[in-house]
C-alpha cells in the first residue's frame, strides 16, 4: 500500500492536468522555459531580464523536464512531484535512523499526506526541493551521532547541503545546524563527533555551491551581495522584502492547518514528549526552527516547509507506538472526509464557480473515507491500520484532484494566452489587472513569445489602470478577471461590453475604456 501511495502522489496530480497557477508556479515555469529556449543555463531570466531572487538547481530540474517531456503542465509538475517523493523517502530514512522501522514508515506516510507538503509538491516552487537535501544531511549526522564513521557521512552531508544551497540558499544549513544542536543536547558526549562532521559538511557545501555563485557574480557583479546580504540577512532582519510586515504568530495556524490530517497525533505526542530525550530533541528541532522563522521579518507560507519533517516524525512515532485508533485518528478521518467538500465550498465562496455535478463526487469521497475509518475503529493490527490510512489518503486525493482544476482556472493565465495565440499578433500593450502573469508567458506560442518584452506586458492595479488607459494605445488589451468587474463598474460608471472572454478573464480595448471614462459625468 505504501508503494501505491507513492505512485498516487505522482500520478494523480499529473492526471488532474490543472493549468499552471500564478503567481509563482507560472513564473518559475516561464523562467525554465526561457532557459531551454535560449540555452543559457547560468542566469535565470524572465522576459530577457535576469531573475536574481532564486538559485539555480530547481530551474535546472524544470528545464531538464521541459526538454525531455515538452512545454506543458506535466513537464513543469514532474520535478516538484519527484522532489516531494524524495522528501518522503528522506523523512522515512531519518525517522528510521532516529527510532525504528515502524516510526520511519509512518513518518513518511505522514509527511507525504500532510496538507502543506502535499500541496507544495504539486506546484513548481523551490521550497519542495529543499526537504530531500535537508533530510539526507540530517540522516548522515544521525549516523555520526549513533557512533558510525565521521568522514563518509560528513562528505555525503556536505554534498547534500551544497545542493540545498543551490536550491534555496542558506536555510538548509540553518535547519541542519539546529538539528545537530538538538541531537547533541540529547547526548552531550557526541558533541565533538557531530561538530567535526557538521564543520566538514558545511565546508564541502560551500565548495559544491560556489562555482555557480561565482559564475553569477562574474556575469552580474554585485549578485552575491544582493542575494546573501539583501535577500538573506536584510530580508530576515528588516522589513525590506515583499513578504514583510506579518505578525510573529503567522506560522502557528500554518503549522496547525498544514499538518492536517495528522494534527491530532501531534497533540497526543506533545503530552508524552518528556518520556524520551530523543523525541524531545525532535520537538526541539521543530520548536527552535519555528522560533527562527517567526523572528524573521519576511514570512511566507512555504517558508514553513522545513518544519514538517520533524512534525511527520513525531506524528509517525505516535501512531507507531499507539496503533489503537484514538482522538487523533478521529480527527484524521474527519479531515480527510471533509477535504473535497471544503475545497468546493472555498471555490464557491471565492469564485462562485462550482458545477453541480462536482458535489456528488466530493460527497462520495467523504463517505468512502468515513466508511474506511469506521471499519478501522477497533483495529489493533498495525499493518491494517497503516493500509487503511493510506487508502483514506488516496480517496481524499482523488476527490481533491477533481476540485483543483476548477480552482486553477481562476489562478492561471492559460486561457488569456490562448486568446492571444489565436490572434497571431500581439497588441502593442497587454495590461493585466491585479494578477501576476508568468503563466501567460509560458503558454504563449513561440512566435508571440519572441515578440514579448517586459514593456509589452504589465501587471497593474485597478486604480492604476484608470490612469494608464488615458495614455495607452487605443488597441492595447486590458485583461481583468470576471470577479473584479464589480470594482471596475464602481470606477467606470458605464463600462463597455467586453470585446471577448478568455476563460475567467474579460478583455477590453484601452480605447473603449478611455471613451467610457470620458463619457462619465
Amino acid at each position: 500500500m505504501v508503494a501505491v501511495l507513492a505512485i498516487a502522489l505522482v500520478l494523480l496530480p499529473l492526471a488532474a492536468s490543472a493549468p499552471l497557477f500564478d503567481p509563482d508556479e507560472g513564473l518559475h515555469a516561464a523562467i525554465a522555459q526561457e532557459m531551454v529556449r535560449t540555452g543559457d543555463y547560468v542566469t535565470p531570466r524572465f522576459l530577457g531580464e535576469p531573475f536574481l531572487d532564486k538559485p539555480i538547481l530547481f530551474f535546472w530540474a524544470e528545464a531538464l523536464s521541459l526538454r525531455i517531456f515538452g512545454m506543458h503542465e506535466a513537464g513543469v509538475r514532474l520535478p516538484p512531484l519527484l522532489f516531494g517523493l524524495l522528501g518522503t523517502i528522506g523523512v522515512v530514512l531519518l525517522g528510521r535512523a532516529l527510532f525504528d522501522e515502524s516510526t520511519g514508515l509512518c513518518a513518511g506516510i505522514a509527511y507525504a499526506t500532510m496538507a502543506l507538503p502535499l500541496a507544495v509538491s504539486e506546484m513548481a516552487i523551490h521550497d519542495v526541493g529543499l526537504v530531500p537535501f535537508m533530510c539526507l544531511a540530517a540522516w548522515m549526522l544521525t549516523k555520526v551521532w549513533r557512533g558510525g564513521g565521521v568522514w563518509l557521512p560528513a562528505l555525503v552531508a556536505g554534498g547534500s547541503l551544497g545542493l540545498s544551497v543551490l536550491t534555496k540558499g542558506l536555510v538548509g544549513i540553518v535547519f541542519v545546524g539546529i538539528y545537530a544542536v538538538c541531537l547533541v543536547a540529547a547526548r552531550r558526549d557526541t558533541l565533538a563527533r557531530v561538530a567535526i562532521a557538521l564543520s566538514i559538511a558545511v565546508a564541502l557545501a560551500v565548495l559544491v555551491a560556489a562555482p555557480w555563485y561565482v559564475a553569477m557574480e562574474h556575469a552580474h557583479p554585485g549578485y552575491l551581495h544582493y542575494y546573501f546580504i539583501e535577500r538573506h540577512l536584510q530580508g530576515y532582519l528588516t522589513a525590506t522584502q515583499r513578504h514583510a510586515g506579518r505578525p510573529w504568530w503567522y506560522y502557528l495556524p500554518i503549522v496547525i492547518g498544514g499538518a492536517l490530517p495528522w494534527t491530532g497525533y501531534l497533540a497526543e505526542a506533545a503530552r508524552r514528549m518528556v518520556d524520551d530525550p530523543l523525541r524531545l530533541a525532535v520537538w526541539g528541532w521543530f520548536a527552535i526552527g519555528l522560533i527562527f522563522l517567526s523572528l524573521g521579518e519576511s514570512k511566507l507560507v512555504t517558508y514553513a516547509l522545513p518544519l514538517f519533517p520533524a512534525l511527520a516524525i513525531l506524528a509517525g512515532g505516535q501512531i507507531s507506538r499507539a496503533f489503537t485508533p484514538s482522538t487523533g485518528f478521529a480527527l484524521h478521518v474527519f479531515s480527510l472526509a471533509a477535504l473535497p467538500i471544503a475545497g468546493l465550498l472555498l471555490l464557491q465562496a471565492r469564485f462562485g464557480d462550482v458545477s453541480p455535478s462536482l458535489w456528488p463526487f466530493a460527497a462520495l469521497a467523504g463517505v468512502l473515507v468515513v466508511a474506511a475509518g469506521w471499519r478501522m475503529r477497533r483495529s489493533t493490527v498495525p499493518d491494517r491500520l497503516i493500509d487503511g490510512i493510506v487508502w483514506m489518503s488516496i480517496v481524499a486525493m482523488v476527490g481533491v484532484s477533481v476540485v483543483t482544476p476548477r480552482a486553477a482556472v481562476w489562478m492561471t493565465g492559460r486561457d488569456l494566452a490562448r486568446a492571444l495565440n489565436a490572434s497571431a499578433v500581439l497588441p502593442p500593450r497587454i495590461l493585466i489587472v491585479d494578477e501576476r502573469f508568468g503563466s501567460v508567458v509560458f503558454y504563449l506560442s513561440p512566435a508571440l513569445r519572441d515578440q514579448l518584452t517586459g514593456e509589452s506586458i504589465r501587471s497593474v492595479s485597478l486604480a492604476d489602470l484608470i490612469q494608464r488607459v488615458r495614455v495607452e494605445p487605443a488597441d492595447a488589451i486590458v485583461a481583468i478577471r470576471a470577479t473584479h468587474l464589480p470594482r471596475l463598474a464602481r470606477l467606470v460608471a458605464a463600462p463597455p461590453v467586453p470585446e471577448a472572454a478568455a476563460g475567467t478573464f474579460r478583455l477590453y480595448r484601452a480605447g473603449a475604456l478611455r471613451a467610457a471614462l470620458q463619457a462619465r459625468p
